[in-house]
């Protein structure tokens, strides 16, 4: 078996910078003079770290705190898909956590691209929004078998980063606004590096932003755009993906899948749809020869399953949610339930990049990177 290890790390940034550079080519498209037009702002979090098991309980040792700078556009319309989200809000954001065990767990360091959705009708001084962000984070103090044993939630400095938030901003004048949220953090590697429980954590935030540029951003109520919606829309993927089993620091090992999709589009933001996929990892074949089960066929290493699914679009990029179940598989030692969340961007009329995480109810499994087409 080839160790992956050196590769892992470089795979995991490239993968969100693919995400980030994804972002910023929708954010460039939005804004014709973005210079013109922007908002720093900087705020407090204080919060605590949830404990979703009890074997981590032991690396809680009090409230979290943190600060964050933010970098964010104001889109007005000028491209149909902006009105049709409700004029949301692009930005980058840097955070800094103190998790209050800076023995075991350290500090938490992020940079995040997001996109604040429009919650409440359009008003002059205050607004409400969903914000979603997902980037790269570092921890300081991740687990190392001889000087940080105790650390059972973070196997890895490079981890995935999701924040979730429902924020709102009040303008005090032309030029500054007051913002706050109250939101969830999630950082984890995927299983790229065990061990990887991931830090979950709930901040309030509050702090004070200043308006550069256009103070009254007028919004252009553009139509929608004329073109017709697909009845339905097929692809086909190609993803892999990299874990490591329970055990930390051992090896590396892929995972393929070949999946088939089709949706319905609801509209110009929602869409619907149903799927097939085939399996095959090379971490399950290593557990069936644990047990002693044959894996000299493909069959006794490939798992067969269908799934439901929803997908968010802006424009060419989707954030797709999938539920699925296996309806075939030879080891039943593994969940048979599947879930996907993430994200895949048209590069070009078909063809389709693809960064989503694996996951089994709220157990993250791996990351999946991968291409497909779409007809």
């Amino acid at each position: 078996m080839v160790r992956l290890s050196k590769y892992t790390d470089s795979l995991k940034i490239a993968s969100i910078c693919l995400l980030q550079l994804l972002f910023f080519q929708i954010e460039g498209k939005c804004q014709a003079s973005p210079k013109k037009d922007f908002v720093i702002s900087a705020e407090g979090h204080y919060g605590f770290i949830i404990s979703h098991r009890g074997s981590i309980v032991h690396l809680i040792k009090g409230h979290i705190g943190g600060a964050e700078v933010t970098y964010l556009f104001r889109t007005d319309g000028k491209h149909s898909w902006q009105s049709i989200h409700g004029f949301p809000e692009l930005g980058l954001s840097a955070m800094h956590l103190y998790l209050a065990n800076p023995s075991e767990v350290g500090n938490l360091d992020a940079i995040y691209p997001f996109m604040n959705l429009r919650l409440n009708k359009q008003r002059r001084k205050f607004k409400m929004n969903l914000r979603m962000g997902v980037g790269l984070a570092r921890m300081s103090k991740p687990y190392d078998r001889i000087t940080n044993h105790k650390n059972n939630a973070i196997g890895s400095y490079i981890n995935g980063f999701v924040n979730l938030r429902i924020s709102t901003s009040f303008m005090l004048s032309r030029s500054w606004r007051l913002d706050s949220g109250i939101g969830l953090t999630h950082a984890s590697n995927g299983a790229i590096k065990t061990p990887n429980l991931g830090l979950n954590m709930a901040t309030v935030n509050l702090g004070i932003g200043y308006v550069f540029g256009n103070k009254n951003l007028v919004m252009i109520k553009d139509s929608l755009p004329s073109k017709k919606l697909k009845k339905l829309r097929p692809s086909i993927l190609g993803i892999f993906g990299i874990k490591e089993l329970e055990r930390p620091l051992g090896k590396k090992y892929l995972s393929y899948a070949l999946i088939g999709n089709i949706y319905h589009p609801i509209n110009h933001r929602n869409k619907v749809g149903s799927g097939v996929e085939f399996v095959y990892s090379n971490a399950t074949r290593k557990s069936l020869e644990r047990d002693s089960v044959s894996t000299e066929r493909i069959t006794d290493v490939i798992k067969i399953g269908a799934k439901v699914g929803y997908a968010y679009t802006f424009n060419r990029l989707s954030i797709p949610l999938d539920f699925g179940i296996y309806f075939y598989q030879n080891d039943n030692l593994s969940e048979r339930f599947f879930h996907r969340i993430g994200f895949q961007y048209l590069i070009t009329k078909h063809l389709l990049a693809n960064v989503t995480l694996y996951t089994h109810w709220a157990k993250a499994d791996y990351f999946e990177w991968g291409m497909g087409y779409e007809f």
